[in-house]
């Protein structure tokens, strides 16, 4: 009984050790900031995109995934001996609503930032860091646009090659994105199909981390699906989409263990092997991945065209009132 008390106490001693080398930026003064030692903290910046995710899923569906994500990382890292974590507030800026594939560039949910806008907030982040002298920073922003993720993925280059420090897109990285698509049945592949946009595995996702959120309806979906994406832009751009693509009927609060818990278990594990001296360049980037496909490639091009026309328009209002 002794040893079992004991056992207890060490856990919820070890646990309370690690919190305690968890900080927050928001509640920290500079007192505390600059007693921090750069060379082993590591700055979390998490993010979450707000965006259309039909009629059964919030529109801050991918921020709590990437807060929860967030958290285990934190944890990890605090648990190493002398690191330390610092957590900024949540970025909800992101580029490339689903709705893009379809051709819908203003859909009631999504309001999402430009990727020239982006990719600014990151490098002017990465840039204070820098000048701080902060040395280690993992970007958790998982959204499965590739124009997105590309442009964390340029912030954290830019911070590399300016700062020599590693700030590395975790969420990014292929093998965390290709953990999404959870272990299913068969069956259950055949009708979720091609795993793209609030379907089966984040209407799962949802329910275990916020069940509150999600519209009961869910269980009653059509599914709207295939194997093909080809097939899935003509679905996304039919006049009466609902937002969502594949089969959310068929989630479950225990699918999330099949997939979006193994691709967080993924980010968490790149972001351990980093900080123990892993060159992050040596493993593939999904942003990198997609530019292999034309038909991704067309539909990128296509949001970028969109995103210009909005500079354009920004540009002239601010030439006309005479702002620099």
């Amino acid at each position: 009984m002794k040893q079992i008390i004991l056992s207890i106490f060490s856990i919820f001693l070890l646990s309370f050790v690690a919190d305690a080398q968890i900080f927050r930026i928001a509640e920290m003064n500079v007192e505390q900031i600059k007693r921090l030692n750069k060379e082993k903290t590591v700055v979390i910046l998490p993010g979450g995109i707000v965006e259309e995710h039909g009629s059964f899923l919030p529109t801050f569906t991918d921020g709590y995934w990437n807060e929860q994500v967030t958290r285990e990382l934190a944890k990890a890292i605090a648990a190493k001996k002398g690191w330390s974590v610092v957590i900024f507030p949540t970025i909800p800026l992101g580029n490339s609503g689903a709705n893009d594939i379809g051709g819908k560039f203003n859909f009631p949910g999504t309001y999402a930032v430009r990727f020239e806008t982006l990719r600014s907030v990151f490098m002017d982040l990465a840039t204070e860091l820098g000048e701080q002298k902060f040395k280690w920073i993992f970007v958790v922003h998982g959204h499965g646009a590739p124009n997105h993720v590309r442009a964390l993925d340029q912030a954290g280059d830019y911070f590399r090659d300016s700062y020599g420090g590693r700030m590395v897109n975790l969420t990014g990285l292929l093998p965390v994105v290709t953990a999404w698509d959870g272990k299913k049945t068969d069956a259950q592949r055949k009708e979720d199909g091609l795993p793209i946009h609030a379907g089966m595995d984040e209407t799962s996702m949802m329910l275990a981390l916020r069940p509150d959120l999600v519209n009961p309806a869910y269980k009653n979906a059509k599914p709207f699906t295939s194997d093909k994406m080809e097939d899935l832009i003509q679905i996304a751009q039919s006049k009466d989409w609902l937002g969502y693509l594949g089969s959310p009927r068929l989630a479950s609060r225990a699918q999330y263990a099949n997939g979006w818990q193994i691709a967080a278990t993924e980010a968490v594990n790149f972001g351990l092997k980093i900080l123990d001296g892993l060159d992050d360049r040596t493993v593939p980037r999904f942003g990198d991945e997609m530019q292999k496909s034309p038909l991704d490639v067309a539909l990128d091009k296509a949001s970028l065209k969109h995103e210009t026309e909005i500079k354009v328009k920004q540009d002239e209002w601010l030439k006309k009132k005479k702002f620099k």
